[in-house]
């Protein structure tokens, strides 16, 4: 069965738009390093490598630039080599939506609805009406270096603090890091656009194995 589902509705779904349990505050500015070394860099990407089951618990707020159309909502995100499990859920309503992504097939539940794609992307696009990067978040989430960046920068501690990103599909993606200052994954990623601007807060990580912590 399609669903025939206007632009905003799952994003109207996902959270009211006065939600402040789900505000995400703005990060201080990261300091770009100098004198970083490629064997700093290649130290903390092959620590990232290493780590093949992660979850993250946290919010994420998504905005339309041209109509500053704004929606925010809690999420819990469970990555493993075979699937992407996440969970969208609001704190009055409970879940809200629930998409599981594996290689052979996306599912998407939305109030009692299930629906099937081969894409990710193409099932999201087809309840918002946005090209996201569901596929590549689960490494921009940590923080991987990926062949396909440019103009990207590395803090004192070796950390991927930004970087540009083009898609197959011809979006291009100003990705920015945050972090605290002795831990090895990310507290905010920013992801934006021309026409889209993503901000997801991680309140916890989960990691196996467990390394979420720097080592000096």
């Amino acid at each position: 069965m399609v669903l025939k589902i206007s632009r905003w509705t799952l994003l109207t779904l996902l959270c009211s738009l006065v939600l402040t349990a789900c505000s995400i505050p703005e990060p201080p500015q990261q300091s770009v390093g100098t004198n970083i070394t490629n064997q700093q860099v290649q130290a903390h990407q092959t620590r990232l490598q290493r780590i093949n089951r992660w979850q993250l618990s946290g919010r994420f707020a998504l905005t339309e630039i041209k109509s500053n159309s704004k929606d925010s909502a809690y999420l819990s995100w469970r990555s493993s080599p075979q699937q992407q499990d996440i969970v969208i859920t609001h704190p009055l309503r409970g879940e809200l939506a629930h998409l599981n992504i594996s290689a052979q097939v996306a599912t998407i539940k939305v109030d009692g609805e299930q629906v099937q794609s081969r894409s990710a992307r193409d099932l999201l696009y087809q309840y918002t009406g946005m090209r996201l990067p569901v596929e590549e978040l689960p490494h921009w989430l940590l923080g991987r270096l990926d062949p396909r960046f440019t103009q990207f920068h590395f803090d004192k501690q070796g950390r991927l603090i930004n970087a540009h990103y083009k898609t197959s599909a011809g979006d291009h993606w100003q990705l920015t890091w945050f972090y605290q200052p002795q831990q090895l994954l990310p507290e905010q990623i920013h992801a934006e656009t021309d026409q889209l601007k993503l901000k997801i807060q991680a309140q916890s990580w989960q990691t196996q194995p467990s390394l979420n912590t720097l080592v000096l």
